[in-house]
């Protein structure tokens, strides 16, 4: 198996996270992990 999360993604992870913020981890179809952040607002 090869190493889809590389250093550079965890350590742009660990930067979001420190701001407080989500992080959504997802595989694609070929094996490479890819991150994105998750805002959520509260509606009024």
């Amino acid at each position: 198996m090869t190493q889809t999360i590389t250093p550079e993604l965890i350590k742009s992870i660990l930067a979001a996270l420190d701001k407080g913020l989500r992080v959504e981890l997802l595989k694609d179809k070929d094996g490479n992990v890819k991150a994105q952040v998750i805002s959520r607002k509260l509606l009024k």
